[in-house]
């Protein structure tokens, strides 16, 4: 992140792992590698699953995300256990973001399977507040609007939160994880 990005704040809800956020990769190098790195050609594993999407803020679009997620997951063979909730997770979090985003905007959305976590997580169009009672209002609107998300990550012991993006990603940043279960062998 940029040196002085702030960093968002976790709902103290669970224990929440470091936050893959899809514009925390600083800025671009000054000096480009030519011709480019290869890309990574191994076979997708639960691992290897790391995606961002662009998507309008629109009606259909929590079942876009949903089923792109459904995809990603079998694709990277993710465990039959995991996916239910990850995909539920998705849907709720894309949701919520399309909540806080005028029809004309988009909202981003990213997607990550730790060792230990299946991550997700959005960046909606709506800054915060800089008066007091508005972002209070506010506050309690998303608080509202993220009850599902909490109930779902909270009933598999994961966390969520929700804090302002960093500076060159407009809006509000929230999240949710969902702790990794392996298949018994």
């Amino acid at each position: 992140m940029y040196e002085n990005a702030p960093t968002p704040v976790p709902v103290t809800h669970g224990t929440v792992p470091r936050v893959f956020d899809p514009f925390s990769l600083g800025p671009a190098p000054t000096v480009t590698q030519c011709p480019p790195p290869r890309p990574d050609l191994r076979e997708p594993s639960p691992l290897s699953l790391r995606y961002g999407l662009t998507l309008p803020s629109a009606a259909a679009t929590p079942s876009v995300a949903q089923e792109s997620a459904e995809i990603m997951c079998d694709i990277h063979g993710v465990g039959a256990e995991m996916v239910e909730p990850a995909l539920d997770l998705v849907y709720e979090l894309a949701a919520h973001a399309c909540r806080f985003t005028a029809a004309e905007q988009v909202i981003h959305l990213a997607l990550r399977c730790t060792g230990s976590a299946f991550e997700v997580t959005v960046h909606d169009a709506h800054a915060a507040h800089a008066h007091r009672h508005l972002a209070a209002v506010c506050d309690r609107r998303r608080a509202s609007s993220l009850v599902d998300v909490r109930e779902l990550v909270e009933h598999h012991k994961g966390g969520w939160g929700y804090g302002a993006a960093a500076p060159y990603a407009a809006g509000t940043c929230t999240w949710g994880t969902i702790p990794y279960v392996r298949e018994a062998a």
